[in-house]
């Protein structure tokens, strides 16, 4: 299907377009979101993004072997684009409003709080405590979209393992998270 409905799509297929967004959006959100931790950028970076490749189908590369992969890379440059668009718009005052926290609601500073780059951070922090294979099955479940029983089949584990690796390495990253939100609190 990839080459396919990529060629398709440059042909101008409009079925084999929604095909490729449909397929890909989850994947394209969950990755946008672990480089940005903004939501709203990373729906608003994907719109444009198949904007884009609607809009130059007929110049795009009729090669493509892996579409989630060519998807990711355009991804994350213009995530990288944008960051640096924002970059260069902010002045030195409007960055210390943002971070001014006045009377904030508790889900007001949970918001703040998940878009923060400290979290990002502390989460890089968790991960790398994870085993290889806890971070390999978190990879493949979050980043690359796959059923427990892909992750099982790709990586020679039982369904059992994979569920408890899985298991363990997310109470892991819980329990980081949640000392992180007690210290930010206190």
């Amino acid at each position: 299907m990839k080459g396919n409905s990529w060629n398709d799509m440059i042909n101008g297929d409009r079925v084999a377009f929604l095909a490729i967004y449909q397929l890909h959006y989850q994947a394209l959100f969950s990755y946008g979101f672990s480089l940005t931790a903004d939501r709203e950028l990373t729906k608003d970076c994907i719109q444009e993004l198949f904007l884009e490749i609607w809009k130059t189908r007929f110049a795009l590369n009729k090669e493509v072997d892996n579409v989630r992969s060519y998807l990711f890379t355009w991804l994350r440059r213009k995530i990288n684009k944008e960051f640096d668009r924002l970059k260069k718009e902010k002045t030195n005052d409007q960055i210390a409003d943002d971070f001014e926290v006045t009377q904030a609601s508790y889900e007001e500073l949970l918001i703040t709080f998940q878009q923060s780059e400290e979290k990002k951070e502390e989460l890089r922090k968790a991960l790398k405590k994870l085993t290889k294979k806890q971070l390999e099955i978190i990879k493949l479940k979050f980043f690359e979209n796959l059923s427990c029983s892909a992750i099982a089949a790709k990586t020679s584990l039982t369904p059992r393992t994979v569920y408890n690796l899985m298991y363990e390495a997310l109470r892991h990253l819980r329990e980081a998270m949640r000392l992180l939100v007690v210290y930010i609190l206190l």
